[in-house]
């Protein structure tokens, strides 16, 4: 068993199934963007290359779960929470009448609602999430210090809490 750091490999850029893969999951949780936004989605510009270090990240993070999780698998819930983040963090998605930080924070906001009712549905349990839930999440991304684990926490509460 690998313990010292140059025994493992060095994470490479990830291929591109992978990459088609995981826009297609996006694409799906944020089916209902232009209702969230009031835009049409056409009008909002995809910088490719963050959009790509966005998946990578998240990959590494699944890598990560593997290797110090005892092969661990990450789960999609939590790799829709580690989206989130990093849409907030990296802001891949532009829009000319949009400020970039506030459009990035609702898409991921949109992408974590979306998630948590997917996965909810999936585990056949009935959640809500409150307005005031989704307004403070909101002042959170914008303005706190929100973790990567903070986001797959709350989503996984609200999927797995009674």
């Amino acid at each position: 068993m690998a313990y010292k750091p140059n025994e493992f490999p060095i994470f490479s850029h990830i291929d591109k199934n992978i990459i088609d893969q995981m826009i297609t999951k996006l694409t799906r949780l944020l089916q209902n963007i232009s209702t969230i936004l009031s835009v049409n989605p056409s009008e909002i510009i995809i910088s490719e290359e963050l959009l790509i270090e966005v998946i990578e990240r998240v990959e590494k993070r699944r890598v990560y779960f593997h290797v110090f999780h005892d092969g661990c698998k990450m789960g999609e819930l939590n790799e829709g929470a580690l989206l989130c983040f990093w849409i907030v963090k990296l802001h891949p998605f532009h829009h000319p009448k949009i400020n970039s930080k506030v459009l990035n924070t609702k898409i991921a906001i949109c992408l974590f609602t979306n998630a948590v009712y997917y996965f909810s549905e999936v585990k056949k349990r009935d959640r809500k999430i409150s307005e005031q839930f989704i307004n403070d999440l909101y002042y959170s991304l914008m303005y706190r210090d929100i973790s990567k684990e903070s986001l797959m926490v709350l989503a996984e509460s609200f999927v797995e809490g009674k």
